[in-house]
């Protein structure tokens, strides 16, 4: 039997850099009002869009640098308890072209470079940062899915 279906106020497929360099990952700081999260840089697919090339757009805009598309590292997926908010990320590793500069996107304080165990204790959204620290320290191959608990 099917489960009773939630209406959802936000159904979201982002797309997300995994920028990597000297044991450092680079992450978007977002600020709102005192709520402090920190993000791979990306952002949302717009309507006729690649996923590639919103990376490479989304990459120009929060880290004013352009990037070049790698292989599919993760898919992750995470679901508002309610069941009302659902995200689906699509982590692509990226190579940059260039040096990080300033966020031309109102919603990020910031692009910068973080040690990889960081991950661990910085507020990582959605809540992989664990998961991917152990990854970065102890490689894996292939894309891997990583279906997580909403981070209010």
């Amino acid at each position: 039997m099917r489960p009773e279906r939630v209406p959802h106020d936000m159904f979201r497929v982002r797309v997300a850099a995994l920028c990597i360099d000297a044991g450092r990952i680079l992450l978007a700081k977002h600020v709102r009002s005192s709520h402090v999260a920190y993000l791979l840089p990306g952002g949302g697919i717009e309507p006729g869009e690649s996923a590639t090339t919103a990376l490479k757009r989304e990459l120009d805009e929060e880290a004013g640098v352009d990037c070049e598309a790698g292989a599919l590292r993760y898919l992750v997926e995470t679901l508002a308890p309610n069941g009302r908010r659902h995200l689906i990320q699509l982590v692509f590793s990226a190579a940059l072209h260039g040096t990080v500069g300033p966020s031309r996107d109102p919603r990020v304080a910031e692009c910068a470079w973080h040690p990889i165990a960081d991950l661990r204790s910085l507020p990582i959204y959605p809540d992989t940062g664990a998961q991917l620290a152990a990854d970065l320290e102890h490689p894996v191959a292939g894309c891997r899915y990583l279906d997580v608990v909403w981070r209010p």
